[in-house]
């Protein structure tokens, strides 16, 4: 409670600056003219009594300061004046200034950077309801989800785990609207698909499972938002317009909204279509051969209580019970659950690992740049030694002068802050239009969020924090008469001081980094070459 009435006192010094001031005053004239009442009520005249109780009083500047002092004024006061003299300092050093900022952005940026990725692809849940239940099936063995037709309704119906079980393949078609037919990417979807994931349409209604009556008899489209806006323009009377899907005709039921892309992220399918519709989509018909597993992924909800390692149990008795049943076609295995992001495990625990070591690799960026300033801090400390020392020659405290050289340091890591997460904003808006392979609808959706400006601005204040403490123990020990008399810093014996150590460490991290980049390097080039599944 009193760090609330604090905190709120400085707001309202901060914000109410003028109506403080004059209840201060207010309140100095009320004491004077209180004990001037007394006195004149003690048989003095009114105007000697004003006079005593003004000298009684005291001087009204220190009263002023006192309240001022008292309500924090003196803090934000004295704190502005630090950050206009801060900005005066590195305006007079342009150099300097120039270095220190670009070194911090590269740092502060790689990390947003990074973190951004991270955060997309493994924090950062499914833009669906209930995402923290949501998990797809896949064996251990190949860490492969693929299942066949046959197989998913059996699991579908079987299975005691999940509410619900949908499932989607991946196919191309020719659309054409009437002119100018276009090849789309296709997610072939079970009839429940959209009802498991529990999200509204943009426009028109999804397709569910009580629209399919057998092979073929589901000819129905859902547009993505990106499609409908790029092939179609955007036409809001799209809803119920027939199309040619690979010369079939297909009705148009909806638009799925702008931030649904399916539940692969790295995957922006064109459309969704019913997977019973297959023979009329892919010119192929294999639902009824249980030994092709052209099924992508299968995914639901799980049952309120039931664990991941549970259901994983349940799926690898069923595939048990199917073996026996179907020896020949069934593929066996034990199964697991896993988050349907990434393709399950199979890119799961690839992506983890690299983006974990990556987010390595940028931390120990940052400290590497945090110790290159403050090695030229605690030069630039040097340097100012006189100025230091005339400041507390006059009565500045040590205290007093730390913190204006942390108020420059903050003004440089805000600096260096916002121009390292401007830059990162730009290569991620750029990342996210990036098809690393022309031929398939792959990119990544890393737009940032809070999370990310969050961490951006925690960074920003720690490495100010980190690099303008560096010269703390040298201010500390400033001699003020000494450095006077001097005209410089002493000349002192030559030891091993935070200076030499620093470099020791820029050093040692710099040959980390090096390293730790070319086995980095090495393992995206693996992970290009990686087979998708499709």
């Amino acid at each position: 409670m009193k760090m609330l009435a604090y905190l709120r006192s400085l707001a309202a010094r901060f914000f109410r600056r003028a109506d403080l001031e004059t209840d201060i005053e207010e309140e100095l004239v009320s004491h004077i003219q209180h004990r001037a009442d007394d006195l004149e009520r003690g048989g003095v005249n009114r105007a000697e009594a004003e006079r005593q109780a003004r000298l009684e009083f005291g001087g009204r500047q220190r009263f002023r300061e006192e309240c001022n002092e008292a309500t924090g004024g003196n803090f934000i006061e004295t704190l502005g004046k630090d950050v206009a003299f801060g900005f005066r300092v590195l305006r007079k050093s342009p150099g300097f200034t120039l270095i220190a900022v670009g070194t911090l952005a590269l740092g502060i940026g790689a990390n947003a950077v990074v973190f951004a990725a991270l955060n997309a692809l493994v924090l950062r849940p499914l833009n669906v309801p209930r995402a923290d239940s949501l998990y797809s099936v896949h064996r251990v063995s190949d860490n492969s989800a693929n299942q066949s037709y046959l197989d998913y309704l059996d699991l579908r119906e079987r299975n005691r785990s999940f509410e619900d079980l949908a499932a989607y393949g991946i196919m191309t078609a020719s659309v054409d609207p009437g002119n100018n037919p276009t090849r789309a990417w296709l997610l072939a979807v079970s009839g429940n698909y959209f009802d498991v994931l529990g999200i509204r349409p943009q426009l028109g209604r999804y397709f569910h499972a009580s629209d399919e009556h057998g092979p073929n008899s589901a000819p129905y489209l859902i547009l993505s938002h990106a499609f409908w806006r790029s092939r179609f323009q955007g036409d809001p009377g799209i809803v119920g317009r027939v199309v040619q899907l690979n010369r079939h005709p297909f009705t148009i039921l909806g638009v799925a909204p702008p931030d649904f892309r399916g539940t692969l992220l790295i995957l922006s399918p064109d459309g969704f279509v019913p997977m019973i519709n297959q023979e009329q989509v892919e010119s192929l018909n294999v639902l009824d051969n249980r030994a092709a597993r052209w099924i992508f992924m299968t995914f639901g909800h799980l049952k309120e209580g039931v664990t991941p390692q549970q259901a994983g149990a349940d799926f690898t008795a069923l595939s048990a019970e199917l073996e026996k049943t179907y020896p020949k076609e069934h593929q066996p295995g034990v199964y697991a659950v896993a988050r349907p992001a990434l393709y399950g495990e199979y890119l799961g625990g690839p992506v983890r690992a690299f983006m974990s070591g990556l987010m390595l690799l940028a931390g120990l960026i940052l400290v590497a740049a945090c110790a290159n300033l403050g090695t030229l801090f605690a030069a630039r400390a040097s340097d100012r030694s006189r100025e230091i020392a005339l400041r507390l020659a006059l009565g500045a405290g040590p205290l007093r002068i730390l913190r204006q050289l942390l108020v420059e340091a903050l003004l440089i890591a805000l600096m260096g802050g916002a121009l390292g997460l401007w830059g990162g904003i730009l290569l991620l808006s750029w990342l996210c239009a990036w098809n690393p392979f022309p031929q398939f609808p792959i990119n990544v959706p890393l737009s940032p969020d809070r999370n990310v400006y969050l961490v951006a601005l925690l960074l920003t204040v720690a490495s100010g924090l980190l690099f303008g403490a560096v010269p703390v123990r040298q201010v500390l020990r400033t001699d003020p008469h000494e450095v006077i008399k001097a005209g410089s810093v002493a000349k002192t014996r030559r030891r091993i001081g935070a200076r030499d150590l620093l470099l020791v460490g820029q050093i040692a991290i710099c040959a980390v980094l090096v390293t730790s980049s070319l086995v980095a390097v090495r393992g995206l080039v693996r992970s290009m070459t990686s087979r998708l599944g499709f």
